[in-house]
């Protein structure tokens, strides 16, 4: 229990300090017009809600037909997860699962597109592509830690077109609604496996 603890607080600070380094070239000012955009139009911000209503059915039918029980149940020991069932560590679920979400986004948005378009010179399409992936093959922490390929899988695909829709999304709109649709999303998931794992305890 305390070899676990001292893991979690870890990789907590961790996190911390990644994001405070992230975060150093925008104190000096540097991309600092894509942190958001108020100039989007009518047609991108339609794109936007479609991909983000297509990637809502996306993670539903994935976790109602790839995911089996037993996948399911091994989800219940994610941090996010345990805490809500707990009832505890709110310093997670307040604080250190916000700060994990902008930081992906910095590192595979902010940064990776970034520099794929302005010091590569590749195009746009193809920048958001290979993020997308390299933020897609990133999830292999969920094999590592679970051991699970389906898990591995669901959470490589939604991840992927995640990378799709935030890639549009932070060239059209900035990085800020790149945060929000990735909390958003990501903490209704892992809400909707907590009212699972709920529901089969209140039938026991």
């Amino acid at each position: 229990m305390i070899k676990e603890t001292i893991k979690t607080h870890t990789k907590d600070v961790i996190i911390i300090i990644v994001v405070f380094i992230l975060f150093i070239p925008l104190f000096y000012g540097y991309n600092l017009k894509k942190i958001i955009n108020l100039t989007f139009s009518f047609n991108s911000f339609a794109i936007l809600a479609l991909g983000l209503f297509f990637l809502f059915l996306l993670w539903r039918f994935i976790f109602s037909t790839l995911l089996d029980q037993k996948s399911i149940s091994q989800m219940e020991n994610h941090d996010l997860v345990d805490a809500f069932i707990k009832k505890n560590r709110k310093w997670t679920k307040w604080l250190i699962f916000p700060l994990t979400m902008l930081m992906e986004e910095l590192i595979f948005r902010f940064y990776a597109i970034s520099v794929i378009i302005d010091l590569i010179k590749l195009n746009p399409f193809i920048a958001v592509i290979i993020s997308s992936f390299i933020f897609a093959a990133y999830h292999i922490h969920f094999w590592i830690r679970f051991k699970n390929f389906r898990i591995f899988i669901a959470f490589f695909i939604l991840s992927f077109f995640l990378g799709l829709l935030n890639g549009y999304a932070f060239i059209s709109f900035g990085l800020l609604i790149c945060f929000i649709i990735h909390y958003g999303m990501a903490f209704e998931l892992y809400f909707y496996l907590y009212r699972k794992f709920y529901a089969e305890n209140q039938k026991k």
